[in-house]
Order: structure tokens, then sequence, then C-alpha cells
């Protein structure tokens, strides 16, 4: 049974061993310190064999991520209790790829790089995951939260009225690249 109750974590408290891990090697590495001695052994300790790997992997996607990618990526520093939007994202996305729903990690791939998806993402997602998944270190999927019914009111004005809603807007969201279709009240 899942727990509907459940949301994305926000505190470093709130992650899983393997979450945890997973967002240290990020912090670390973004920061230029994956090749930190205590890094490399946590995960060579927490991997085994693919720990190395799976560093290496991490190192791919954050380079590939700056070199490709069309916005900035907020990253907490390491030993930060709260996660980032991003940080969380990320952490969505590779518990997607250990779980097989590469849908579902291809879409959080989309948010965070902000354009359509070029192989290295899901190929380094896919094997930190697994070398994760492979010594017992499970990501957690994030709930997934439906979106509203078409045709729901957005707000409520004076005297109990709805507005009405008009046809969707464009709203152009600066270095993404991507837009943003809203329903505006009329």
């Amino acid at each position: 049974m899942t727990d509907t109750t459940r949301t994305a974590p926000e505190r470093l408290h709130d992650l899983t061993q393997g979450e945890h891990l997973l967002l240290w090697g990020f912090r670390a590495t973004a920061l230029g310190k994956g090749d930190c001695r205590i890094v490399r052994r946590t995960y060579d300790m927490s991997c085994g064999f693919a720990g190395v790997e799976a560093l290496a992997a991490i190192g791919v996607f954050l380079r590939e991520l700056k070199r490709r990618g069309r916005r900035k990526v907020a990253l907490a520093v390491p030993g930060t209790c709260e996660l980032t939007r991003d940080e969380q994202l990320i952490l969505a996305a590779f518990a997607a790829a250990q779980a097989e729903d590469y849908a579902r990690m291809e879409a959080h791939l989309v948010w965070l790089t902000g354009q359509s998806i070029q192989p290295p993402f899901g190929a380094a997602a896919c094997l930190v995951a697994q070398a994760l998944a492979m010594n017992g270190l499970i990501l957690r999927l994030p709930p997934v939260v439906a979106a509203p019914r078409s045709g729901a009111r957005l707000d409520v004005r004076h005297g109990g009225e709805q507005p009405a809603l008009g046809p969707p807007r464009v709203v152009d969201h600066p270095g993404l690249g991507v837009e943003d279709h809203r329903r505006a009240p009329l």
C-alpha cells in the first residue's frame, strides 16, 4: 500500500541512507570535493566495487548539467540540513531511475535541465541508482500529486463568486527556455 500522506523530503534527517549518500556525493562533487578520501571511502564501503563508478557517474552528470543545462541548479552546501527544491528533484529523478520508471525519470530531468534530455543524464542516473540498489540503498519515489481537474476554480472572490477560466496564457521563465501554460482568470 502506498503512503499518500508522505511528501518529498525537506531535511537531511528525512532521507534514507541511500538518499543521504546520493545527496552528499552530489553536493561534494559539485563543489569539487568528489575526490575527497572520506567521500570515496564512504562510497566504497556503501556500494562496494561500484562506489567509484557511482561517484564518477555523478561527476559526469554534474559536468553535463553545467555544460548543457539551461538554468542554474540550486544545491545547498554540504552539511546544510535543508534540501533545495532542485535537490528534491534530483532525488526524485534518481529514485525513478532505480524504480525503472524511465518516463518519470525523464520528466524530472527535463525540469532539472530545462530542455529535452540528452543521453548522459539518464545513463548516469541509472548507473548511480543501480549501484545503490545492488547494495540495499533504496531511493524512495515521491508521491505523485494529481493535477486539478479541468474547469477547477482558482480562487474565491468576495461574495463567494468564482472567476471563469480563460484560455491558457504563456509565461516565460527566464533562463529556462520553456513555457508555462497556466489558466488565467478572465
